[in-house]
Order: C-alpha cells, then sequence, then structure tokens
C-alpha cells in the first residue's frame, strides 16, 4: 500500500510538472532600425526557434523608421528594447536620452563607398576626377573627410553629386555618377538585380570604423530587470550564430512575417552583414561583443566632421557587462 501511494504521488508529481509552463513568460518588444531587410531575419529565426521563449522572453519585433526614431522610442519606455547604429545612440544620449547600448549587432561599419564596376574604378585613387552621389546630411558623406584623409586623396578633385537617398542609385544607374555612397549590406546587390555590377570601398578597410547596429536599452530596464537583458543577449547570440551556419533559414523565418520581401536579395543582404558582426578590433570575439575602440573612434569622428560638443567618454555609450562570460 505504501508503495502504491508513492507511486500514485509520483505520477501526480509528473502530471503537473508536464501541465506547468517550462518558463514563465514576460513580454518584451524590439523596435528595429527600419524596414525589415536580410540582416534582421535572425530575429525572427530566434522567435521561430523559441531562442526567446527559452529565456522566458515573448518577443515581439516592429519595423523601424531610422536609428534615431528607435533611440527616442526606447528612450520614452515604448519599446524594451532597439536598434540602432553607434552614432545615433551616442546623439541621443548626449542629449539626455537614459539609454545604453548592450549589445553590438554589426560592429564593422557596412558605410562604404559604392563605384560601378565599368567605370574604370579599381582603387580609392581612382576616385579622383570621378562624381560620387551622396545625400546632404547622411552620416558616410559626414566622415568621409576622414577616408579620403586615411586613403590619401584629394578631396578637391572629387566631385559630389548631391541627391536624395532613392536617387543615389538612379543617378549610378544612368551614369549622371560614378559611385555613390551607401552600405556594403545593401546597396551593391540592388545595382546588381539591376544589372550593373559594382566596386565597393568600405570605410573600415582603410581604417575608419564606426560602430554599425547596436541593441540598447532604458536606463531603468539595465537596472530593474538585467535577467531579462542578460536573456535577450544569450538568445540573440544564438540566433545570429545559427544564421551564420544556415542563413536561409534566417531568411525563410523572414518571409513568414514579411512575404513580399525578395528572397534573393534578402539572402545576400544578410550574407554580407554577418561579415560585419564581429569587429576589425575583436575578430574572434563573441558575437554582440562591442569593442572599445569602436566607440572611441565614432564618438571622435563624430567631434571631428559632425560638430558633436561633449566631455562624455565612450565608456558612458555601451556596457559588455551583460554578455556571458
Amino acid at each position: 500500500m505504501k508503495s502504491l501511494k508513492s507511486l500514485l504521488g509520483l505520477a501526480a508529481g509528473i502530471v503537473m510538472l508536464a501541465s506547468a509552463p517550462a518558463v514563465a513568460q514576460e513580454k518584451a518588444t524590439l523596435r528595429l532600425n527600419w524596414l525589415i531587410y536580410g540582416f534582421h531575419t535572425p530575429f525572427y529565426l530566434g522567435i521561430e526557434r523559441g531562442y526567446y521563449k527559452a529565456e522566458g522572453i515573448d518577443l515581439e519585433v516592429g519595423e523601424g523608421q531610422g536609428s534615431g526614431r528607435a533611440v527616442q522610442i526606447v528612450a520614452a519606455k515604448g519599446d524594451t528594447f532597439g536598434l540602432s547604429d553607434g552614432a545615433s545612440i551616442i546623439n541621443g544620449i548626449t542629449k539626455g536620452a537614459p539609454i545604453k547600448a548592450v549589445m553590438g549587432i554589426m560592429n564593422t561599419t557596412p558605410f562604404a563607398v559604392i563605384a560601378r564596376a565599368d567605370s574604370g574604378i579599381k582603387s580609392m585613387k581612382d576616385l579622383e576626377g570621378r562624381t560620387i552621389a551622396a545625400t546632404t546630411g547622411e552620416a558616410g558623406l559626414t566622415i568621409l573627410p576622414a577616408l579620403i584623409k586615411g586613403a590619401g586623396l584629394d578631396q578637391s578633385k572629387i566631385n559630389f553629386l548631391r541627391v536624395d537617398g532613392p536617387t543615389k542609385l538612379v543617378a549610378v544607374l544612368e551614369k549622371r555618377a560614378d559611385a555613390l555612397l551607401g552600405g556594403s549590406e545593401n546597396q551593391p546587390f540592388i545595382l546588381e538585380q539591376k544589372g550593373v555590377a559594382s566596386t565597393v570601398f568600405n570605410y573600415a578597410d582603410y581604417g575608419v570604423n564606426t560602430m554599425g547596429l547596436a541593441i540598447h536599452v532604458h536606463a531603468d530596464t539595465l537596472k530593474d530587470k538585467p535577467k531579462l537583458v542578460e536573456g535577450f543577449i544569450r538568445a540573440t547570440q544564438k540566433a545570429y550564430a545559427e544564421a551564420e551556419k544556415d542563413p536561409e533559414a534566417a531568411i525563410a523565418a523572414g518571409l513568414k512575417v514579411k512575404p513580399d520581401m525578395d528572397k534573393a536579395m534578402a539572402l545576400k543582404q544578410l550574407q554580407a552583414g554577418l561579415k560585419l558582426v564581429r569587429s576589425k578590433a575583436a575578430p574572434t570575439a563573441a558575437i554582440g561583443f562591442m569593442a572599445p575602440a569602436d566607440w572611441q573612434m565614432t564618438l571622435d569622428l563624430m567631434k571631428d566632421y559632425q560638430e558633436l560638443k561633449t566631455d562624455m567618454t565612450a565608456a558612458s555609450f555601451f556596457s559588455n557587462d551583460l554578455l556571458p562570460k
């Protein structure tokens, strides 16, 4: 009888365990820097495969309207997490936004000069005497003098065609410009889709690297819910690691959310973006690690070329403290 009672008690316990949720779920939101494209799809892979749920996070991802807007939303506690470029994070914090970067998703800048392959531009020196399409105020243009200096070029010999963002591509397609300023993980593939091969000159290859994209959170979230932030980081690390192994799976997950996304284009964007996940200053570091030198260079470039005035140190804008040890 004693054995029977023990067995019945054990069985009841098993039933209770089976019916109870494995991990209590906390709702959280992530605001992207822009509309969904290839490089964003690992977040959806992480949701699909349950990486966030395993950390107790019921994550919802929302498209964005620019890095600056994502900073504003997180600062106002409209979303739990935000994805923004390093310069926008620095700008926000120096203006009082109570946020901090906790994980670098793209630690090498995508900024690049993208030239038509048939233009004869085969080296940076060949840009002299040519025309580059650029948008007034864009980050890649404001720090271009640093790239020109690093490559030993004469800026007075480079012509600029000032147009809005979408017209940059049109100008190159119509041969009104020989090259454009853009992102190495995006515009080259759009040109290719239009039948124009390109040659890409990455800023980072010439010693000019700014923080690409980083996850940021409100200071209160960091203080009150460090376990939530740690869980999000672990799940995101796993999602991007799996995307490196199987990029097609990440794209498939993204297509379920945005069916009209161009599959071939998105895959190329993701594969190019994954090459930028780690910093040249820390090429073997874990996914998410932010090299202090990259934040320092971003801050210095903003002071030198974007009229940023602040006494804050680079360490004020980011922390690697919650990355898995």
